[in-house]
């Protein structure tokens, strides 16, 4: 009877002017029962000796890409590397999006956040004929109140075709949370793996995704031109 946590973050942004970012990139961790009650320990105690070597900057309150030394990033990346889950990652260069969806940038993201990740875990994680499936969805909150009911309905509905689709014996159970990766270090985990794979699609900047490539064992991408080399 399993149940899949999945914990989902972005790097990039998914505007379409001159000053928005090349790239989007989306990432999904994966871990099974009760994996995430032994993470979070470890990953709050490699916090807590982060914050102990620290000397010139004060401490973090989380792991956060953008934010963090390069010795920090290496280290937390490493760690990742060890644990035992999986990783996915959906990147799309922006000009392999079509014109459609460039003015609907819900519906995008709702596609991107949903459709990859619920059909990578149906598809990959679950047992049709066992009477039982959960999905424990959690997802960096960054939307508004209304754009938190449409995903939800919008994942909710995407299981329910997918349950269908694959003929389950029965019903799949799905909790979706809306969190702030300052409180759920999961995210934070899905944030660094974002954040590694846009300095490649964005700036071509390999360190970091070379450190945790072996453990990316998702991979989509929108790009036309063939720019993305895993």
């Amino acid at each position: 009877m399993p149940v899949v946590n999945v914990f989902v973050d972005e790097a990039g942004d998914l505007g379409f002017s001159q000053q928005s970012t090349r790239s989007f990139v989306l990432s999904y961790v994966i871990m099974i029962n009760d994996t995430p009650l032994f993470i979070r320990n470890k990953v709050r105690r490699l916090l807590k000796n982060t914050n102990t070597r620290r000397q010139i900057r004060g401490k973090s309150e989380e792991f956060k890409f953008s934010n963090d030394a390069h010795i920090t990033r290496e280290r937390f990346l490493r760690k990742i590397k060890s644990f035992d889950l999986s990783l996915g990652t959906v990147v799309i260069m922006k000009d392999s999006v079509k014109d459609n969806l460039k003015g609907n940038q819900p519906v995008l993201y709702n596609y991107l956040a949903v459709d990859y990740v619920i059909n990578t875990i149906v598809n990959s994680y679950l047992k049709p004929w066992v009477p039982y499936n959960e999905i424990h969805y959690t997802i960096d909150r960054s939307l508004s109140q209304k754009a938190i009911r449409h995903f939800n309905e919008y994942c909710e509905e995407k299981i329910s075709y997918v349950k269908k689709d694959r003929q389950f014996k029965d019903d799949i159970t799905v909790k979706i949370k809306h969190s702030d990766s300052r409180n759920d270090v999961c995210l934070q985990i899905a944030d660094y793996i974002s954040g590694c794979i846009f300095a490649k699609s964005e700036r071509l900047d390999n360190r970091y995704y070379d450190l945790i490539k072996e453990k990316i064992k998702h991979k989509d991408q929108w790009d036309w031109h063939n720019r993305i080399n895993w």
